[in-house]
């Protein structure tokens, strides 16, 4: 999900209305300005509080094309949930604003139960797309018996994936610094159970645990929102899922996930912003492309290495995977430094697109 895609002569219109959703009336707070402080330098903009943005009404807003109107509709949501508790003149104007676009995202009815303080219902309404994306996916790739399986590891903790659990058990056996050991150790430190094992992880998620390996975000709150959102920057299809996931789970406190209670106030605009678009600059989808990694292993790291935000992040990223499939993954020798620090305002790419030419949603 790129969220850099707007050329030069809609800025300031996309900048009104993520303003306008932050707080639709009254001065802007030091971290709502934080929110369209990173954002400006994201998109190559130059920021001027100064001067604005102004608020917009929706009937003002002119942006080309389904795809644009739609990723602008979503950045708008994310800007409304920003306010714990969900501020409802910010929910009213995002409503009005996928009307005016004529465009629609799932999460607005999750916006307009949020504010009614019908929390159940939001937590209903995001699992169901959550359920809708993972079980089409796990579909596709195992067929009806992956789909028992997956309900069954993640509704009763089942033991599934059994063939597979060696494959990841020997990973512990590749050198230092290779992604495999990397991810093996990952998974030990913290007690995780591998595919394969009670209580592990079906191996059509495993992706999630790769993706904090090669980030380097913590499993603490505000490492999984940054890695929520990484992950929803990084996915084609739908990965604007992944972000309301994270912001529900961890900033909202809406209870998600079985395996992690609901957190409230971890949404750090910058840190979240960057790992959407530190996600989208990768040139490779890991949730989705694994044989694309096998054939051209060193694309995986250009989000990293253009974007780079997290100060707490670790210093390598891992490169040269060669996986065709998440059970045979990561016997790479080779790793590529990276500081860890957020670069200076010369330093951050142009606004451009993204992915390598693949096709977001």
């Amino acid at each position: 999900m790129e969220i850099d895609l707007f050329p030069a002569g809609e800025l300031e219109t996309v900048f009104r209305v993520l303003r306008t959703a932050l707080k639709p009336a009254g001065p802007l707070e030091p971290s709502k300005k934080k929110f369209l402080e990173t954002y400006s330098r994201i998109a190559g903009r130059s920021w001027q509080p100064a001067t604005g943005p102004f608020p917009i009404r929706p009937e003002e807003v002119k942006v080309e094309g389904a795809h644009r109107r739609k990723r602008l509709l979503q950045l708008a949501s994310i800007a409304a949930l920003f306010s714990n508790p969900v501020r409802p003149d910010s929910v009213g104007f995002v409503k009005d604003l996928a009307r005016s676009l004529d465009a629609f995202d799932p999460v607005i009815p999750v916006l307009e139960a949020l504010v009614d303080g019908r929390r159940l219902k939001a937590r209903l309404l995001t699992a169901r797309r959550g359920l809708r994306v993972l079980l089409k996916e796990v579909y596709g790739a195992e067929g009806v018996a992956g789909v028992a399986r997956f309900v069954a590891a993640l509704a009763f903790q089942a033991r599934v994936n059994k063939a597979k659990l060696w494959k990841y058990k020997r990973l512990g056996l590749l050198p230092e610094g290779t992604l495999g050991r990397e991810y093996w150790k990952h998974l030990t430190e913290l007690g995780f159970g591998f595919p394969g094992e009670p209580a592990g992880i079906p191996d059509s998620l495993a992706y999630h645990d790769v993706g904090h390996v090669l980030t380097g975000y913590e499993t603490n709150p505000s490492g999984e929102i940054q890695q929520g959102c990484f992950q929803g920057g990084n996915r084609r299809q739908d990965g604007f899922f992944f972000i309301q996931f994270a912001l529900l789970q961890f900033h909202q406190g809406i209870q998600l996930t079985p395996i992690a209670k609901p957190e409230v106030g971890n949404f750090d605009p910058v840190n979240v912003l960057w790992a959407i678009h530190r996600g989208a600059s990768c040139t490779v989808d890991i949730t989705h492309q694994m044989e694309p990694l096998a054939a051209d292993a060193a694309r995986l790291g250009t989000g990293a290495r253009e974007v780079w935000a997290p100060a707490q992040a670790r210093a390598t990223v891992r490169r040269g995977l060669r996986p065709s499939k998440a059970t045979q993954v990561f016997a790479s020798r080779s790793s590529e430094t990276v500081s860890p620090r957020r670069p200076s305002i010369s330093e951050w790419p142009e606004a451009r697109p993204v992915a390598g030419g693949l096709i977001y949603d």
